[in-house]
């Protein structure tokens, strides 16, 4: 597929085929009866042809099950929906399926353990920090704006500290 640039030439996009799990079955018992050919015009193959008869009967198995399948309207409706929650429909399904939050938690997979553990240990002062405030009587408008305040002071702090944490030599005397 091409789709025309900004500056009029076109880019060369080459479309995404997906395959159906029929195709994928048929794609399957073809290679196997492929190889099965090969082995037959060698005579020393009595084994590997045995191994290779098991695999093709299975795979004829397969293929049968994905042909009844695929004339299937429930499986198909089953089917679409599934590559629609894995695909374009992923994030607006897991959205729908939050009670509480609308937002997804974030991400800490990049961090080390002493920022997990930094951030956690943040987590449970801000948490304490609203209790506090809340306890004081200060509004709740009032209570986010001071924590947002003290998030960005914790952020600053620890951007600060980063080039030092990262010379070889701090904190050595």
């Amino acid at each position: 597929m091409e789709n025309p640039n900004d500056d009029g030439t076109y880019v060369f996009e080459p479309a995404v085929i997906k395959l159906t799990p029929y195709d994928r079955r048929l794609k399957e018992l073809r290679d196997l009866q492929a190889k099965r050919e090969v082995l037959l015009t060698q005579p020393d193959n009595q084994r590997q042809l045995a191994a290779l008869d098991y695999k093709l009967q299975e795979a004829q198995k397969r293929f049968d099950k994905e042909t009844k399948r695929s004339t299937d309207d429930a499986w198909r409706w089953r089917r679409n929906i599934d590559a629609w929650r894995a695909g374009e429909g992923r994030e607006r399904r897991n959205e729908s399926r939050r009670k509480v939050r609308t937002v997804a938690n974030e991400d800490c997979s990049h961090l080390t353990p002493k920022q997990k553990e930094d951030r956690k240990r943040g987590q449970r002062a801000d948490r304490n920090f609203i209790k506090r405030r809340t306890e004081e009587g200060m509004s709740e408008a009032d209570i986010q704006i001071a924590l947002a305040l003290r998030q960005q002071a914790r952020a600053a702090k620890i951007a600060a500290q980063e080039p030092l944490n990262e010379n070889p030599a701090f904190g050595m005397f």
